[in-house]
């Protein structure tokens, strides 16, 4: 009888081991990428959409690596029709920061999800260009957005929000001058 059990037990553990030495899911296009990220396109002029906002914006892509839609929300603005905006969270940091005269700038609010207008559907692969002010981005701050996989719906609660992050390092260092101007 316990010869019976071990080479159950025994045929069991081989079964579980062959079932985990295939092959692992992919759940991402370019696995030297994050699952989503936000890519700079190009730095250059945008109208202010709140008071105190410079008129040069980082214009940004959301880009979803996975192998499954994801979602975001989007808001449009009074100042330009054109303008996709998403709501950004900005995340303070610490930092080392030199000691200086030069006064410390003022962190940013990020664009609060208050006037949603649609949920934008990015499919594997692809993206969406929105824009931020240069000032999104720091060296005591970094900025956020959120976004959702765009699975089945379920009986009860949501699905997880994941944070795609932008940082003043994603930023060519030949580029950031370009943040000042």
């Amino acid at each position: 009888m316990r010869g019976l059990c071990y080479a159950a037990l025994s045929s069991a553990l081989a079964v579980c081991c062959l079932a985990q030495s295939g092959p692992t899911p992919r759940l991402v296009l370019d696995e030297a990428k994050p699952i989503v990220y936000i890519e700079l396109d190009h730095i250059g002029p945008r109208p202010p959409v709140e008071d105190d906002e410079p008129d040069r914006g980082l214009w940004l892509r959301l880009v979803n690596n996975s192998v499954v839609p994801i979602e975001v929300q989007t808001m449009g603005t009074s100042t330009d029709p054109e303008l996709t905006l998403v709501p950004d969270e900005i995340v303070g940091r610490w930092t080392r920061i030199e000691e200086s005269d030069a006064p410390e700038p003022k962190k940013p609010m990020g664009y609060a999800a208050g006037h949603i207008i649609s949920t934008e559907l990015i499919h594997p692969g692809k993206g969406l260009l929105f824009s931020v002010p240069v000032t999104h981005v720091g060296r005591s701050w970094y900025m956020q957005v959120p976004f959702r996989f765009h699975l089945s719906p379920i009986k009860h609660g949501t699905q997880p929000l994941g944070y795609a992050q932008f940082t003043l390092e994603d930023i060519p260092e030949s580029l950031r001058s370009k943040l000042r101007k």
